[in-house]
């Protein structure tokens, strides 16, 4: 695994090995299709028809990939690592994994992910971001800012202001992956030209929630204050009813107190 570029960027720029790569198109080449309605509505957005969910058989993937990259971008993060020297190591887990079938004019609009970390492997690319931005009417729509076939992150500038980053794309980025925020928007440009489909991996990385282990003892010990504070809500209470007047003490005669 290799990393082609980071500095400030809030995201992860990988070269996956040809074993990784592998790995995942054994999983989605004998997957069984799944209802088309149900995948865009569960796992694409925009235009894109047709997505399959996949398992990472034996978290092979998340074990040999994604842990390292989640835990780098986690404790890049000051106060991420500032609280690891106090607190047990934070966990990870991928909760979902997909591959995208994308046809020529089809397109996933800006969007954000759940969870911790998302991520996007590169499995096909059939056309070159130089002939696709070269096209005719894609120069004449975006004279300025040709993006056909490009892949986008959009960061805000804190005044409201979005500075697009523009990943052109080409059969070269094959195996290439970006890891990134779950909060990162970005979005997906068509490509025209080919009946040949662009065949990518996504996947959403969830925190654990943090779990605490108690001994029998904590919890007979729990158990024994909570009892208490109840007794002595109880006493408070019947004190304050004795005090307001004509209430039972508990020595079955009801008295006034003059009021």
């Amino acid at each position: 695994m290799e990393t082609i570029r980071n500095g400030e960027r809030p995201w992860l720029d990988i070269r996956l090995s040809e074993e990784v790569i592998d790995y995942l198109r054994s999983l989605f080449d004998n997957t069984t299709e799944q209802s088309v309605e149900q995948n865009i509505q569960t796992y694409t957005l925009g235009t894109i028809s047709k997505s399959d969910l996949v398992i990472d058989s034996d978290n092979w993937f998340y074990k040999n990939v994604l842990k390292e990259l989640a835990e780098h971008l986690y404790y890049k993060v000051w106060i991420n690592y500032y609280n690891s020297k106090s607190r047990p190591p934070s966990e990870f887990y991928l909760e979902e994994m997909w591959v995208n079938y994308q046809k020529q004019h089809e397109f996933c609009p800006p969007h954000q992910h759940d969870g911790a970390f998302s991520f996007v492997v590169f499995i096909k690319i059939p056309t070159h971001w130089k002939d696709q931005q070269a096209l005719s009417f894609v120069e004449k729509s975006f004279p300025n800012t040709c993006c056909a076939s490009d892949f986008q992150f959009l960061l805000g500038q804190g005044n409201g202001a979005v500075q697009p980053q523009y990943i052109p794309l080409s059969p070269e980025d094959e195996g290439r992956m970006l890891f990134f925020p779950a909060w990162l928007t970005h979005q997906v440009f068509p490509f025209y030209g080919t009946d040949e489909k662009r065949i990518t991996v996504s996947g959403n990385i969830k925190l654990k929630s943090p779990e605490t282990e108690y001994s029998l003892e904590d919890i007979d010990s729990q158990i024994k204050i909570l009892q208490n504070s109840i007794a002595n809500c109880e006493r408070k209470k019947k004190q304050r009813e004795i005090e307001e007047g004509g209430v039972d003490d508990g020595d079955g005669i009801g008295y006034d107190t003059g009021q």
